[in-house]
């Protein structure tokens, strides 16, 4: 059976709340964006949403937009409704826990705003003129839920009422909690994820894909390469700080997709052959910097670059499944980008203190880059 969800508009002042940005986006797309995520397969919104930014957003995203439906177009069928109340962020995860209940069942929030429920066939037909028409239910809602016994379902997760650009904050402040990855070091925590917020909110804003944020992080990160072949102690400097540009703009392409659930087949791919081939560039050009230099150490550079794709290969092929214990750890420390951080600092600084060292370091380099594939692998065989 198709699960269905309905904004509903629990109070007339609600109205401009549901208009209040939250990562880019109006309080109400966040809504209608996480239903799709929980697996609602249509969600009708009212028609005072028709000409604002709801609107808009809901156009820009392919996915909320084949999922939509214009309640002016009267086309909610009489079943089971998620009611979501346009001014409220829960995570899709909370919302796919509601759905798994038996009609009627209410989201627990502790901040006793607007319900977030799961309504029976009975009430979101007798709603269903006022959802369309986005007239106030949150008082029909309310007499409803104290009428009958509605499960309450406590996921343990954050649901945020927005009333003002305060609690907006707040809310905005959950969901980028949620965009780290499995793979995120403390330095990704620590200063990438921190800087990307403010690219990723912006990309948002301006209609930026994320395939177009890739190709950005491409493109400055061979100009880092570029700095680190120029080879001067503060070329290779300055591209340190573009790769760390390049690195928070590989961080922003993956949070404004899933923001604006524009992941894809093409975008995943996209972003592994740009992450490989801008760490292959720098090896590559850290080995000629030190061949010019110190004579030696281009050829081993290329060795880097050859085990830089077979890192990603092999990433890619076996992906970490969660294995514990020591060994899985060490894995994933090999293939680090903290890793990455250290080598390029002990390049700079032996370019600028000991020339002469840059060819020993370039020996480092092109074992490491193959010691994460080589260890991955012979671990993943032999786990099998």
């Amino acid at each position: 059976m198709s699960r269905q969800a309905a904004l509903y508009l629990p109070a007339a002042d609600d109205l401009q709340s549901a208009l209040l940005p939250v990562a880019g986006q109006p309080v109400a797309f966040r809504a209608v964006a996480h239903a799709v995520r929980a697996g609602v397969q249509v969600v009708g919104v009212p028609e005072v949403f028709r000409g604002t930014v709801v609107e808009t957003a809901i156009d820009a995203s392919v996915r909320v937009r084949t999922a939509a439906v214009w309640l002016d177009h009267g086309r909610l069928a009489d079943t089971a409704t998620l009611l979501l109340p346009v001014n409220a962020v829960a995570p899709a995860t909370a919302l796919a826990a509601l759905l798994e209940a038996s009609p009627p069942a209410v989201l627990a929030t502790a901040d006793n705003g607007a319900a977030t429920l799961f309504a029976d066939a009975r009430l979101t037909t007798m709603l269903a003129p006022a959802l369309a028409a986005g007239t106030p239910v949150g008082d029909e809602i309310g007499r409803a839920l104290k009428s009958c016994e509605a499960a309450t379902i406590e996921p343990g997760a954050w649901h945020v009422h927005v009333r003002d650009p305060h609690s907006a904050r707040r809310a905005e402040d959950h969901l980028f909690g949620m965009l780290g990855s499995a793979i995120d070091t403390r330095l990704d925590r620590a200063l990438h994820r921190r800087l990307s917020r403010p690219v990723t909110r912006a990309a948002i804003a301006l209609g930026i894909p994320p395939n177009y944020i890739s190709l950005a992080s491409l493109l400055v990160g061979l100009v880092a390469a570029w700095g680190f072949w120029l080879g001067s102690p503060l070329a290779a400097l300055s591209g340190l700080v573009l790769y760390v540009a390049a690195v928070v703009l590989d961080h922003a392409d993956g949070e404004v997709a899933r923001l604006t659930l524009a992941e894809s087949r093409l975008g995943e791919w996209l972003d592994i052959a740009v992450d490989t081939a801008v760490h292959a560039a720098l090896v590559i050009a850290m080995g000629l910097t030190a061949q010019r230099v110190a004579g030696g150490g281009a050829m081993l550079g290329a060795i880097g670059a050859i085990g830089v794709v077979a890192s990603a290969a092999v990433a890619k092929l076996w992906p970490a499944t969660g294995a514990a214990g020591r060994i899985a750890a060490t894995l994933e420390n090999l293939g680090s980008r903290d890793g990455f951080y250290a080598m390029l600092l002990l390049f700079i600084a032996a370019r600028a203190a000991a020339p002469s060292a840059l060819p020993p370091l370039m020996v480092v380099v092109a074992l490491g880059s193959h010691a994460y594939w080589l260890a991955r692998a012979a671990y993943t065989l032999r786990r099998r």
